[in-house]
């Protein structure tokens, strides 16, 4: 078996694997060098809470050696053949490997979506923004925290992650502006809830604009960074910050599966069976990359380690 994917889904698949047959030939194709770290704990290394970014991971290398799978860290899938059952992957080096499989778990989770915001296109880390996924985007939002020593910042976006590095970055001293385009914080729990935890950012100084639809971000002449916004009244909003996080959610990452032809389905997630299998034979897949068969909301989608666990 083959999982793509180092993160809940794909490691758990492999877990189970090696659990069920520890006969069976379990490799683990991971894109970056950060298998089985917890994402979700990614605010409070941020906060300084966890004190080393290595605690963020639930098993070291070897926990994971020990297990007897193969676990491939820098190498990206590129290409899934489902006929011939091979898988077409390459390695920082660049060298390209097909490796054979009787069974492929897709466990590519999701990316972070980057809202139609003016400018955006051309900042970065480097001018202080910052988008909040993965450890390589944790390491590059540290790095520019240390180096710019922000004296305030924009969080555009109130979900979970952008709840939580508001209360990390108040942490840390930095006052913070959060700004939501929908009427509440925490649009996807019910409004109420969503005021009392409003409530508790204003209490702890977090200055909180809902309604509020960010057109533009752009650099000032002294490397401060210029926010414009339209608030619920209509009325213009500028904030002049230091960073600016954007944290608006993500979309299933299925390219690698769709490309090999396997049918999407609600959000454009991978449309997988009650078995997490796929429409191409021997290919299953597990995660923020997949479709959720909920018992009170059908066929739905839902991007959460909690989640991308079970269905590994």
């Amino acid at each position: 078996m083959i999982a793509v994917g180092g993160s809940d889904a794909g490691i758990s698949a492999a877990l189970r694997a090696r659990e069920l047959d520890p006969s069976s030939e379990v490799t683990v194709v991971v894109a970056d060098a950060y298998p089985n770290f917890s994402i979700c704990g990614i605010p409070y290394y941020i906060s300084g809470e966890v004190a080393h970014w290595s605690n963020l991971a639930h098993r070291t290398a070897a926990d994971l050696a020990a297990t007897g799978m193969d676990v491939r860290i820098n190498t990206r899938a590129t290409r899934i053949d489902p006929a011939g059952k091979r898988l077409s992957v390459q390695n920082a080096d660049g060298h390209i490997e097909e490796l054979s499989y009787d069974a492929l778990v897709v466990g590519t989770g999701a990316v972070s979506v980057v809202p139609p915001i003016g400018g955006l296109a051309e900042l970065g880390p480097e001018q202080g923004v910052h988008l909040l996924h993965s450890m390589g985007d944790t390491f590059g939002l540290q790095r520019g925290i240390e180096e710019r020593q922000p004296a305030n910042a924009v969080i555009i976006g109130a979900g979970y992650i952008g709840l939580e590095m508001a209360e990390a970055l108040t942490t840390r001293g930095i006052p913070v502006t959060q700004i939501e385009a929908l009427p509440e914080v925490l649009p996807t729990v019910d409004g109420e809830l969503g005021a009392l935890v409003r409530a508790e950012l204003l209490a702890h100084g977090v200055d909180v604009l809902t309604g509020t639809t960010v057109k533009a971000v752009s650099r000032e002449a002294d490397d401060r960074l210029r926010v414009e916004a339209t608030g619920a009244d209509g009325e213009s909003v500028t904030r002049l910050v230091d960073l600016v996080l954007v944290v608006v959610g993500v979309r299933p990452d299925t390219a690698l599966a769709a490309e090999a032809g396997a049918e999407l389905g609600f959000r454009g997630a991978i449309a997988v069976d009650e078995r997490m299998r796929t429409s191409l034979p021997g290919v299953y897949a597990a995660g923020d990359c997949v479709v959720t068969h909920h018992r009170l909301l059908g066929t739905t989608w839902l991007p959460l380690g909690t989640t991308a666990h079970k269905q590994g």
